[in-house]
């Protein structure tokens, strides 16, 4: 379990690792980027999720680790802050596009989501409308209840609905 997982301003190191991982940066905008979190080793960043709020929907974005830090658990550990972040400012479902992971979000509790039905702050994002192909696996969380994660526990309060 990793425990120093903070705000990650400096674009160009996200912009870095994404382009590492093969992962779009194209919508990247130094004047208003998504919200980023990370994991650094040393002064590396190792690992990076992307959230993009919406009022109570969310668009979860741009998780890649380096390929030195895999295996590590980064990924879910990122994940889970992020949901927890999100459920903690009022956001009720997260979103996701991915062509490689499904399976992992999947045992993260996302369920495949309709696009036809995705509300249009998320279907007029760039990654839902362009960056991401068709063929992406379009997926969705409750994060209803959740709060913010303290001594690398996660709080909840209540149980999360489910998808409207």
């Amino acid at each position: 379990m990793i425990t120093n997982i903070e705000p990650v301003p400096e674009i160009t190191d996200i912009v870095s690792l994404l382009g590492e991982c093969g992962l779009p940066v194209s919508d990247i905008s130094l004047s208003q980027p998504p919200l980023f979190f990370g994991n650094r080793s040393d002064s590396n960043l190792s690992a990076v999720v992307g959230l993009e709020i919406f009022g109570s929907v969310a668009l979860l974005r741009s998780l890649a680790v380096a390929p030195a830090y895999r295996g590590r658990g980064l990924a879910r550990e990122l994940v889970i802050y992020a949901e927890h972040f999100a459920g903690s400012h009022g956001v009720e479902f997260l979103f996701l596009l991915t062509t490689t992971a499904t399976g992992f979000f999947a045992r993260l509790g996302y369920v495949p989501a309709s696009r036809s039905t995705a509300p249009s702050t998320i279907r007029t994002t760039s990654q839902f409308s362009g960056l991401c192909p068709a063929s992406s696996a379009f997926l969705s969380k409750s994060v209803a209840g959740l709060t913010r994660r303290s001594s690398g526990t996660a709080a909840k309060r209540g149980s999360p609905s489910t998808l409207r």
